[in-house]
């Protein structure tokens, strides 16, 4: 490497296991967002609708 002879030291391994854990992170933090947005209502949440339920509708009713 270049910059071996200067002192530096890099641990490719070490370096890739932390990027890898970041990119992770990002991810994980991503996907609990995309559960948790309707992308079928604004914002996050359920639509007026959708609280007023009792028990959920059936196929048929749905249409």
């Amino acid at each position: 490497m270049i910059a071996v002879p200067f002192g530096y030291d890099f641990q490719i391994e070490k370096i890739n296991k932390q990027l890898l854990d970041i990119v992770n992170a990002a991810f994980a933090v991503l996907s609990i967002a995309g559960v948790l947005n309707d992308p079928t209502v604004d914002g996050i949440g359920d639509s007026t609708q959708a609280l007023e339920y009792k028990t959920p509708k059936k196929n048929a009713e749905a249409k």
